[in-house]
């Protein structure tokens, strides 16, 4: 296996990926590896939004003049924050705070999805 690109992505991403190579693993007459197995075992679980949805999320809230990162933009996705202190806790270790009219903004976004 090879690495071709590091980056964030989400849950549902993950899903996704990992959907795909079990059917082209399936084609193949293969069977997929025991971590790639329960790598998909837990996105099934954790998932909370499709691939279409957070991929939109994921747009809306880097267009958002808040100059969020691409790290923490996938964390708000795959938690999907439902109040103000859920969003804290996420930028719990970061240096600059979001204020709470920023913070409704982002629970704005995300309870589009939900």
């Amino acid at each position: 296996m090879n690495i071709i690109e590091k980056r964030y992505i989400t849950i549902a991403e993950a899903k996704n990926i990992l959907d795909k190579t079990r059917k082209r693993y399936k084609k193949a007459g293969m069977e997929m590896l025991y971590e790639q197995k329960r790598a998909l075992d837990h996105a099934n679980k954790a998932d909370n939004l499709n691939f279409r949805d957070s991929t939109a999320m994921i747009k809306k809230l880097s267009e958002m003049e808040l100059k969020l990162n691409e790290d923490q933009i996938i964390k708000i996705v795959d938690l999907l924050p439902e109040t103000v202190d859920d969003v804290r806790v996420i930028f719990a270790k970061e240096r600059f705070k979001y204020g709470e009219e920023e913070i409704k903004k982002i629970l704005d976004v995300v309870a589009q999805y939900k």
